[in-house]
């Protein structure tokens, strides 16, 4: 659903604020400047609320305009780029680090991200049909990445090519998927605990957002696709994430942020029996009474057109 500045209870949601660079270009930033002129826009038009102040405005039928600004990921430019404007404009907003990156660790969308940054789309299906071919020739057949059709109808805003390597990884194994993209790195020359601590915060840079007033969320340790997958592997990682928040910040999550937006019924008993008290999706629309606390849609940054 296209958003309409009609719409009184919104999410809204970024991952990259940085100007667009040669060195990443396989990601989809919003520009600073713009940032700057969506948080304007936002905070002239709406009062910027935290998500429970959002539910609680919804279900009550309040009068006026509200907004929760959100940033998945726990990435650098955040802290650099988009920190200092919400500052500038008095706007608070909600953070969704991966914590397995404070570890070094970069997460497989974000592999994905730096290859489609250094190679051509076709050049890494073809690498990856080269790795099935030579490591699980018995599977290759069922994953070949078609260069001429869509796999799903999800990702209409990318090429053929990039949608379905990054629907592929998203379905292959764990284990293939990560050999994968090790041997991708490898062979590439790319040096992964070196891009991930330049890619994402550090820990005292979400310490910091913690101690200015930002709101700090769960978004998994290992950015796993939820909607899949042993409930017992979802409930060690979210347990995992918490438990690293909370040694940080010295206070629980409650709010959690699915990665890739993918969510099914396991994972929601997961969240609610980890005290959860809210979730948010990658539906693009706005907020209704009736949304399930732990089936919030958000908008992304390139609805919010005025």
């Amino acid at each position: 659903m296209a958003y309409s500045k009609s719409d009184n209870y919104i999410i809204v949601n970024y991952h990259y604020v940085e100007d667009p660079s040669p060195e990443f270009s396989g990601i989809y930033p919003c520009s600073v400047k713009d940032f700057e002129k969506q948080v304007q826009f936002l905070s002239e038009n709406y009062k910027i609320v935290s998500v429970s102040e959002l539910v609680e405005a919804t279900r009550d039928g309040k009068s006026g305009k509200y907004c929760v600004i959100t940033f998945d990921d726990g990435l650098k430019d955040q802290y650099i780029n988009a920190f200092p404007i919400l500052k500038k404009y008095n706007a608070t907003a909600t953070f969704f680090p991966i914590t397995s990156v404070f570890e070094g660790h970069l997460p497989t969308a974000h592999k994905v991200h730096i290859l489609l940054s250094r190679l051509s789309p076709e050049k890494i299906i073809d690498t990856f049909h080269d790795f099935m071919q030579n490591f699980y020739p018995d599977l290759k057949k069922q994953y070949i990445i078609p260069k001429d059709r869509r796999l799903t109808e999800r990702r209409l805003h990318e090429t053929i090519s990039i949608a379905n390597f990054k629907e592929t990884m998203i379905m292959l194994p764990e284990d293939i998927k990560g050999q994968f993209l090790r041997y991708g790195f490898k062979i590439f020359g790319l040096n992964e605990k070196e891009i991930s601590q330049r890619l994402f915060m550090s820990k005292q840079e979400v310490k910091s957002l913690h101690q200015a007033g930002m709101t700090i969320g769960s978004h998994s340790h290992n950015h796993s696709a939820f909607d899949i997958g042993n409930k017992d592997i979802m409930q060690k990682d979210i347990r995992l994430s918490k438990e690293i928040l909370f040694d940080l910040l010295g206070n629980r999550q409650d709010i959690f942020s699915y990665p890739h937006g993918r969510n099914g019924p396991a994972v929601l008993e997961v969240l609610a029996s980890e005290g959860f008290k809210y979730a948010l999706t990658i539906d693009r629309r706005s907020i209704l009474s009736s949304d399930n606390d732990f089936l919030l849609p958000r908008y992304d940054t390139a609805d919010i057109v005025f």
